[in-house]
């Protein structure tokens, strides 16, 4: 049995009947559901929701937001990490990423390639002035454009590394007040 979408309609194809339309059919509808499903939990087709990653021992949560508009889902996800007590998500991917509220961590770092292009998979390393390193985020984690780290007010020095292995380094105040925000501009 396979599934086929010709002319705007979905059929059930078998040995014996080709091209069944089933859209109608109860069963065929609960079909689809599933399918619809197994493909939003493909992190190949997923390029709006954010789905946890297994990719380190680093995730503690999952981070829920709502979403303003009236679109499916409500809420979008993402991953949350903590090493030493710093919290950690990526996003940005998407427009519906893009025009959420996020809250307040006192970091965000946007990662950039060339004149316009959004980045993602930027690995990150974090230190004190003194050089002692706070926090290191492997790129895998970095699934968006935008990192949001939760940390402490104090002058950070952050690395960031792309996968072509350019590495840029800022110094970054972070304050109570507000968030900071610094962009890495990759060439």
């Amino acid at each position: 049995m396979n599934i086929l979408l010709r002319d705007q309609k979905i059929y059930l194809t078998h040995q014996s009947e080709h091209y069944r339309p089933f859209w109608n059919n109860g069963r065929g509808c609960l079909l689809v559901f599933s399918i619809i499903c197994s493909l939003l939990a493909n992190p190949m087709y997923n390029a709006f929701w954010a789905t946890p990653a297994q990719a380190s021992s680093q995730q503690v949560k999952v981070l829920e937001i709502p979403v303003s508009t009236e679109s499916i889902p409500k809420t979008l996800t993402f991953p949350l990490y903590e090493q030493e007590g710093i919290q950690y998500f990526s996003a940005g991917l998407g427009k519906e990423e893009r025009s959420l509220s996020y809250p307040p961590f006192s970091l965000k770092l946007i990662f950039v390639q060339g004149d316009r292009a959004y980045l993602a998979g930027v690995s990150i390393k974090l230190a004190n002035q003194d050089g002692t390193i706070r926090l290191t985020i492997p790129g895998e984690e970095v699934e968006g454009p935008w990192l949001f780290i939760k940390i402490p007010p104090g002058t950070y020095v952050v690395s960031g590394t792309d996968s072509q292995g350019t590495t840029i380094e800022k110094t970054i105040t972070v304050q109570s007040a507000h968030s900071a925000v610094a962009h890495f501009r990759f060439p």
